[in-house]
């Protein structure tokens, strides 16, 4: 995932710690603000950028930013939330982990007005984590997409003279005819979907692309004992034990992901979201247009649905001792003009409409196309921590592929764990 990316560079911004939130200005008279984030070159660049307009705009209110390591951020971030000790004033949490928090009293509801203009500008996967109980809590920096794009492997449909594929049995096809294994190790896979973002994403696309539902009352329950969902997780059984198209190593091992293997030259084709494009550039020299291409992603049924996350957002401290001007930066960074200059340098999708329809979007970001052209089929993925649901569905795979667990009671098993920990 993203948020899990080691950057090849550090980019820290430091300013004085200090205890509680919201603080003084050392008698100027300004209101401080702090805002804690993760390390992440682009993002640091332009939150610094939004940062400096909005103090220009607002000489009376201070932002000062730290940006932590990705692990550390996390538990720090748990920790100030979770013992209501203070920390910052504002966060920028991946939307799965508000669901933890949203109950706890620890977040500030966004203001009405605010959150009615969001809501009548939004898509529905970006807003529903920070949903509980009558109130939202936080507010989508962006539209994460795991799925409605992929990565090909441009040098090798090149050389063999093979079109990109446009249905799912073409691409299936491509896969079972390219595929290379060797002393039952799979060298060259031909449809990668075994990662810790992509098998979940895929397989719920596939349920829903054909028709089916697996969630319950209203996305707080679960329930993949059903023929769609049973013939779909019956396809990528057999694509490994049948097929041989892929394999589940990179799960028995340090599971670099399935775009580090196309990277690399040794996958063809990985549905995988567009931050991975730039990630390419950075961390494997892989330049789009000439080492990979990323084309639309082909649909298992005749629909083109499919389900995502809440993605990053930002979120106010309940204990923060200026709430008005706390909301007014997350505000001004949401403003249409400022969520475009966001997105493009940071290579990620609007969570606003206006902006992801905006032709100055598509022509400052032209490879986001094939996801932009099926963001209205999106849904909500479900009422639980991703990070729990993906491992969930993980564990439950490789038991099935390595130990002959059937379909039906892997199914009943990943039914029961999500179920356990829906919220």
């Amino acid at each position: 995932m993203r948020k899990n990316v080691v950057l090849l560079t550090v980019l820290l911004i430091a300013v004085t710690a200090v205890t509680g939130c919201s603080k003084g200005g050392s008698g100027s008279g300004k209101v401080t603000l702090r805002y804690w984030t993760h390390q992440n070159v682009p993002w640091n660049v332009n939150n610094e950028e939004l940062a400096a307009g909005f103090m220009k705009e607002n000489p009376g209110i201070n932002i000062e930013i730290e940006a932590f390591p990705y692990d550390e951020f996390e538990q720090k971030t748990q920790t100030a939330l979770i013992s209501r000790t203070g920390g910052a004033d504002i966060f920028e949490l991946w939307g799965g982990w508000v669901l933890d928090f949203s109950s706890t009293g620890a977040l500030a509801p966004v203001p009405d007005q605010f959150i009615n203009e969001l809501k009548a500008d939004s898509y529905e996967p970006v807003l529903a984590s920070f949903f509980y109980d009558g109130k939202y809590y936080g507010v989508p920096i962006e539209f994460n997409a795991e799925y409605g794009g992929m990565l090909v492997l441009k040098p090798w449909f090149d050389s063999h003279n093979i079109k990109y594929p446009s249905t799912w049995d073409e691409m299936i096809g491509i896969a079972r005819e390219n595929a290379v294994t060797r002393n039952g190790i799979v060298e060259m896979r031909g449809f990668d979907y075994i990662g810790s973002d992509t098998l979940l994403f895929t397989y719920l696309s596939m349920i829903l692309s054909k028709g089916g539902s697996y969630l319950e009352d209203g996305g707080h329950r679960f329930n993949f004992n059903t023929p769609v969902a049973r013939d779909a997780l019956q396809k990528l059984r057999d694509y490994i034990l049948v097929d041989g198209i892929t394999s589940i190593d990179a799960f028995l091992g340090s599971n670099p992901g399935v775009d580090y293997f196309l990277f690399m030259g040794e996958s063809l084709m990985a549905p995988r979201g567009m931050w991975t494009i730039p990630t390419g550039k950075e961390m494997y020299d892989a330049e789009l247009g000439v080492d990979f291409d990323y084309i639309p992603s082909p649909f298992y049924g005749p629909e083109k649905k499919w389900a995502a996350e809440t993605g990053w957002g930002f979120v106010v401290n309940n204990s923060t001792s200026h709430p008005d001007q706390a909301w007014k930066f997350v505000e001004y960074c949401l403003r249409p003009e400022n969520i475009l200059k966001n997105v493009v340098a940071r290579g990620n999708i609007p969570p606003r409409k206006s902006v992801a329809k905006d032709p100055a979007y598509l022509a400052a970001i032209p490879y986001a196309k094939p996801v932009v052209d099926v963001l209205d089929g999106a849904s909500y993925v479900g009422y639980i921590n991703t990070d729990v649901m993906k491992e969930e569905l993980n564990n439950a795979f490789i038991d099935m592929i390595q130990n002959g667990v059937s379909v039906e009671a892997t199914l009943q098993r990943f039914t029961d764990s999500v179920n356990a920990r829906a919220k």
